[in-house]
């Protein structure tokens, strides 16, 4: 299983806009094959911090979920939405 966390500080003022952006992002990539979880976090001491939450089965699954329309679009806007960019943690745990 690999694990991939985005981190993902916000401008305030776009805040309540993204949430909405990754509500479509989670509920696209859940249908996605070899999907394990998928959701996003708000940090509890900063409303401006969030974390997108991924497990998947393979690499084989992430791959095919990087060529989907709906994370391309996000690798293409969601930056107008940040103040800096993304961090991505990736991890290979094994079940």
């Amino acid at each position: 299983m690999i694990l991939i966390n985005v981190h993902c500080d916000v401008d305030p003022a776009k805040r309540d806009a993204f949430k909405d952006y990754l509500k479509n992002l989670v509920e696209k990539s859940r249908q996605d094959q070899g999907n394990l979880f998928y959701t996003y976090l708000i940090d509890g001491l900063d409303e401006n911090k969030f974390m997108i939450v991924e497990n998947w089965a393979d690499q084989a699954a992430i791959d095919a979920h990087n060529k989907t329309a709906h994370l391309q679009d996000f690798l293409q806007n969601a930056r107008s939405y940040l103040t800096k960019d993304f961090v991505i943690r990736i991890a290979e745990v094994a079940e």
